[in-house]
């Protein structure tokens, strides 16, 4: 009798021992909003007891904040820029979608906005879309969007600017330099497309052009109105009236160019002027503003090829 009870406690320790063994240890882990139960058996040796406690974590499916600015551009100096009407009015162009830099300046995709109409439209770099946006404070949400629908064979981007705008909830406006910036943010406030648009618009207006190539020019009568909103130029080189159109290369900062530029052929007493006046156009690049009234235009080497003063009205 003794030897069968000690039989059976022997048995009974051993089936304890093994379920100690083997017993298996839930633990809760949070994972942004998501809650979800992982399962590990314990051990008795060293390397698993001290591995025990350690959380086991899943990953969030939610990508993390992009850089407020698109792509190349985090080094230059930053400024908040007060949420407005003024600042989110007007024609953005599309510098990142997802992380992806975009570039290029034939179709490049852009959304206009027109805050007093609480309109839009824009492209994705194939077909043009429009519907209606509402702001609320930094919340912005795009509605009734629709979209044409030709055939794309070179626009990368389309579906995905046309998904994301869809995710839109909130935007955030940033001024690196002198240029603005544009993040569009979904639900889980990850930043999904960035949008820039240029600071030109000091341009728009009747210029007297002082010098050419370092050389003065004033009072000869060469002058320029230059319309930012319509991308074109007309002037008179002194003799002979110019026009011609802009381009702002949207991944330039400062950017303005002069092409396309046709004159009429009225024989001139300065000749010149007018022949330094029209290669200097052709040859500028950039634009920055100078002292007082005057700006300063460069050609791709960063040399003042054009300096202008403001005319008065």
């Amino acid at each position: 009798m003794n030897k069968l009870l000690i039989s059976i406690f022997g048995l009974s320790a051993m089936l304890l021992t093994s379920c100690s063994v083997f017993k298996n240890e839930t633990t809760v882990v949070s994972a942004g909003s998501q809650t979800t139960q992982t399962t590990q058996p314990k051990s008795t040796n060293k390397t698993s007891a001290s591995k025990k406690n350690t959380k086991r974590t899943k990953k969030s499916s939610s990508k993390p904040l992009m850089p407020q600015v698109a792509a190349g551009q985090e080094e230059k100096q930053h400024y908040a820029v007060e949420i407005s009407d003024k600042t989110l009015n007007g024609e953005w162009t599309v510098a990142e979608v997802n992380g992806a830099k975009v570039t290029g300046e034939e179709n490049r995709p852009y959304i206009n906005f027109s805050v007093a109409e609480k309109r839009f439209y824009g492209s994705n770099g194939c077909n043009i879309l429009n519907g209606d946006f509402i702001v609320n404070g930094n919340n912005l949400t795009f509605e009734n969007v629709i979209a044409t629908q030709k055939a794309c064979y070179e626009a990368p981007f389309e579906y995905e600017i046309n998904y994301t705008i869809g995710q839109v909830k909130s935007y955030m406006v940033d001024r690196i330099g002198n240029e603005y910036y544009l993040s569009l943010f979904d639900d889980n406030k990850v930043q999904t497309m960035v949008l820039r648009k240029h600071n030109m618009d000091y341009l728009n207006g009747a210029w007297q052009v002082m010098t050419i190539d370092n050389e003065s020019c004033d009072g000869e009568g060469v002058q320029m109105v230059i319309d930012i909103p319509e991308l074109k130029l007309h002037g008179n080189t002194g003799c002979n009236i110019v026009n011609g159109q802009l381009l702002i290369d949207p991944d330039k900062e400062n950017s303005i160019q002069f092409h396309q530029l046709i004159s009429t052929l009225k024989a001139c007493p300065n000749q010149s002027v007018e022949t330094s006046f029209l290669v200097a156009l052709e040859k500028v690049e950039s634009a920055k503003k100078g002292e007082g009234d005057t700006v300063l235009m460069y050609d791709k080497n960063g040399i003042v090829v054009l300096v202008l003063k403001r005319i008065q009205q």
